[in-house]
């Protein structure tokens, strides 16, 4: 189980490996067939390559496999508190929710974690009774992870999941300046989809549910922008590189 969920943790670097690319195309101007800056167009990405499909199942199976090792592992240790495990719970849950997305990619779902997919569920959701409410609070859920993140970052807790004890002096080092940079970049990027989310619960508009491609796209069309999104590209790389540390270091069953 924890060799088949370290082939999720090299899924994840490739996955944040293509949004730098296709991020950097948005900055560059190239034209990316569609593609967008999100989940759907990098699974599109890897699915147009010879061996993308194939490609996909293992990364799908990877994903279950991290996600069910997680919830395990924020059942099973209690060497660390419960808010730890929770916060472990929560990430085995998005693996989950990224394993059943990128299935249902496979199967023909071919809409799934695109920009148009975001809009919509956002209106839908909208329409319901309670639906500002559950926007918002997903919204703010969104936020509230990536403070956490920010803390985890600069506080140097993601270290606690490490086994530093195996790496050398210089590694060691050179994971914690990775991590640090990798984490803050990753939840600098994320948070605004959370803050969007928010404001269509208070405006009832699903239109200012952008996500991460709406949001770079219209950054691109100034030039500081398009240096803020290169600087997004660059903060994806970084985290793909910790992603490789943790491939070797992490203990996947931690509570932590």
């Amino acid at each position: 189980m924890r060799i088949v969920a370290r082939v999720g943790l090299v899924a994840r670097a490739v996955f944040y490996l293509l949004l730098a690319y296709l991020a950097g195309a948005i900055a560059a101007g190239w034209d990316k067939d569609g593609r967008q800056v999100n989940a759907n167009g990098a699974l599109a990405t890897v699915a147009d390559t010879g061996i993308g499909l194939a490609a996909l199942w293992v990364a799908a199976i990877g994903f279950a496999m991290f996600g069910v090792i997680r919830i395990a592992g924020a059942i099973g240790d209690r060497d660390v508190g419960r808010l730890r495990r929770l916060g472990t719970a929560g990430q085995g849950v998005f693996y989950l929710f990224l394993a059943f997305a990128t299935v249902m990619f496979l199967l023909g779902r071919r809409e799934t974690g695109s920009e148009q997919q975001h809009e919509s569920t956002t209106a839908r959701l909208l329409n319901e009774p309670a639906g500002r409410w559950l926007v918002g609070a997903v919204g703010a859920v969104v936020v509230a992870v990536c403070l956490y993140q920010l803390w985890v970052a600069v506080s140097r807790r993601f270290t606690d999941s490490l086994r530093t004890e195996e790496m050398s002096p210089v590694t060691r080092r050179l994971t914690r300046v990775v991590g640090i940079a990798g984490i803050v970049a990753r939840a600098a990027i994320v948070a605004p989809v959370g803050v969007f989310l928010v404001l269509a619960a208070v405006t009832a508009e699903p239109g200012e549910a952008r996500g991460l491609d709406a949001y770079l796209a219209e950054l691109s069309t100034t030039a500081g922008g398009r240096v803020l999104v290169w600087t997004v590209a660059a903060g994806f790389v970084v985290f793909a590189v910790y992603t490789l540390f943790e491939v070797r270091y992490r203990n996947v069953g931690a509570g932590e």
